[in-house]
């Protein structure tokens, strides 16, 4: 019997028709098909389907799109040099970003993104004292809170110096909850690239202002967002040359000197000490909270440095995805700079102390060090 099975089965392969037709018909319901054949199909169709789409939202992810480069590209025109900006740009469809309010608004005269000026724009729809360069972007997307950028990181170094891009160089906006902006741009649309976000709990500027503002942006694999984060991995020689963030709040533009890099796990068994929340450090109420977050950023900081911290100091952390091991977050820490301080004058070392995830050294078969937690002494070069 199963010979005679076998026999059917191959005069039943013979017989299929081979041409476009045959094999369009072989996954596409067709008149006269079976129920079993109708629901096989369809099965395959929507598993086709699904893999599609999933592959299009990998590929979206990780690299971007069109629209976000010239949405950036845009965005960092409003902001350093307004009067350059593509107009036409302005009128793209925005369904969910709400109309600027009426009423007339003179535009600032070019001011540039190294000279910002005392300017300030009155106007009742703007927040009190904003300086003049948010006023565009303001007007898109009224969640925007600061911008941010760091010099001499290019998304491609071999282009010629005046054709080069600046790797960050975003406006950052905030809203009630750490999800919305995930995977929404700042023109509010949703995209799976989202856009740079501060965490909501913390307050960005003022009296109250938070003693660490923590911004969070995607790991794109073009460099785009915070992709290019990853070069701070290199060595102390990288961060020396690019210790710098500048971030502008609405209010006043502010400078940041670097002081620690380091990698974390989201899952308390991925390592042997406990897992170090960073992004719930945002207030600093005293010296004990300081303290903790303090030496655990030191504990795992990829340098050490001669950059010296106190409470007193305003903070501002830079947080990816990082593709070491599953759920794992690349972090950057950096100190507001001081009135009179010379920010050029630390030094940075390799420490190769930095406490890692255990799951790093476990998943290449290595045993993970032991060591005495964040108490020991990494802090400064010898």
């Amino acid at each position: 019997m199963s010979m005679l099975d076998e026999a059917r089965r191959e005069a039943a392969a013979n017989s299929r028709d081979r041409s476009f037709m045959g094999r369009l018909k072989d996954i596409v319901p067709w008149k006269g098909d079976d129920l079993r054949e109708l629901i096989r199909k369809s099965v395959f169709i929507v598993a086709v389907c699904v893999l599609a789409k999933s592959g299009y939202d990998a590929y979206i992810y990780n690299f971007g799109s069109k629209d976000m480069i010239n949405d950036q590209q845009y965005i960092s025109n409003l902001f350093n040099n307004p009067d350059s900006a593509n107009t036409d740009s302005a009128d793209k469809p925005q369904e969910n970003t709400p109309a600027p309010d009426s009423g007339e608004t003179a535009a600032p005269e070019n001011p540039g993104a190294q000279d910002v000026p005392a300017q300030t724009v009155t106007e009742s729809k703007y927040p009190e004292g904003m300086m003049a360069n948010f006023q565009p972007i303001y007007d898109i997307n009224p969640d925007v809170v600061g911008y941010i950028s760091i010099d001499g990181i290019y998304i491609d170094d071999s282009k010629p110096e005046d054709e080069r891009e600046l790797a960050i160089n975003y406006a950052v906006v905030q809203s009630d909850d750490n999800d919305y902006y995930l995977s929404h741009d700042i023109y509010r649309q949703e995209k799976d690239y989202g856009a740079l976000y501060i965490d909501y709990r913390a307050t960005v500027a003022g009296e109250n202002r938070s003693s660490n503002v923590t911004i969070y942006g995607h790991d794109m694999k073009t460099g785009y967002y915070f992709g290019s984060l990853d070069a701070y991995k290199k060595g102390a020689s990288f961060v020396s040359e690019h210790r710098i963030v500048d971030f502008s709040t609405l209010y006043e533009r502010e400078k940041y000197v670097i002081f620690a890099a380091f990698l974390v796990s989201v899952h308390e068994e991925d390592d042997n000490q406990p897992i170090f929340r960073y992004h719930n450090c945002v207030e600093f109420n005293n010296d004990a909270e300081f303290d903790y977050w303090y030496k655990n950023v030191m504990y795992r900081n990829y340098y050490k440095t001669d950059i010296d911290c106190n409470i007193d100091d305003e903070y501002l952390t830079l947080s990816t995805c990082s593709n070491e091991i599953y759920d794992s977050r690349f972090v950057i820490v950096a100190r507001k700079v001081r009135e009179g301080e010379d920010p050029s004058v630390y030094e940075y070392r390799s420490n190769p102390r930095a406490h890692k995830p255990a799951k790093l050294y476990t998943a290449y078969g290595n045993e993970a060090p032991v060591d005495d937690g964040p108490d020991y002494e990494v802090y400064k070069p010898e």
